[in-house]
């Protein structure tokens, strides 16, 4: 029996359809790639690579080094910032050393000041365009204004499904065989997880 479903309902869920998919078009795409390369990491990795190591002399204007004094740290702050973008809140703070780490989508890098010797050592490791794409994927180490386009992006997708699955309701031999294949492909990945993952 055909479920009675208003036409102008069907319009609107057709209209918010369509739309959806085109904003997510290269969303989703970019979730499926990277759905792929986050799944066979040996197929992509860049494991060997060595870290980029160099050393730099702390200004002169600098010392002498007063960890304590607050226009100090502000002042090496912003040269950490310029020089890095390094930001010296997150520091680590001894008598003798600054340690700071910064880590990005697919990016590692620390700088260490020794206020002993003078010199910060810095060590830069880029994981490679990869590697970028599958934090993005996973919003690791990528701030706050991707995670919003993560959760809004999972919003549309849950939008998209739900429209999909509407305009499916008067159609009644489309919905009984849409039915059938959501009913197999799920028990088939629940069967899967059952016997075969560990």
């Amino acid at each position: 029996m055909k479920l009675r479903v208003s036409k102008s309902s069907l319009s609107f869920a057709r209209i918010i359809h369509v739309y959806v998919s085109m904003a997510l078009l290269l969303l989703m795409l970019f979730f499926a790639v990277t759905g792929i390369t986050l799944n066979h990491p040996n197929w992509f990795s860049q494991s060997d690579q060595e870290p980029v190591r160099e050393q730099a002399v702390i200004p002169s204007y600098l010392q002498p080094f007063d960890t304590q004094d607050p226009q100090w740290r502000l002042a090496a702050g912003h040269w950490l910032k310029s020089q890095w973008a390094m930001d010296i809140s997150t520091a680590d703070i001894a008598e003798d050393e600054i340690s700071l780490v910064s880590k990005g989508p697919g990016t590692y890098r620390s700088v260490t000041l020794d206020l002993l010797d003078g010199k910060a050592y810095i060590e830069t490791l880029d994981y490679g365009a990869v590697a970028v794409l599958n934090d993005l994927h996973k919003g690791r180490n990528t701030g706050i204004a991707w995670a919003w386009i993560l959760d809004l992006s999972a919003v549309l997708i849950i939008l998209f499904s739900l429209t999909g699955a509407y305009l499916l309701l008067p159609q009644t031999k489309r919905l009984k065989k849409s039915l059938l294949y959501m009913v197999l492909v799920s028990s088939g990945c629940g069967l899967v997880y059952v016997y075969f993952v560990p």
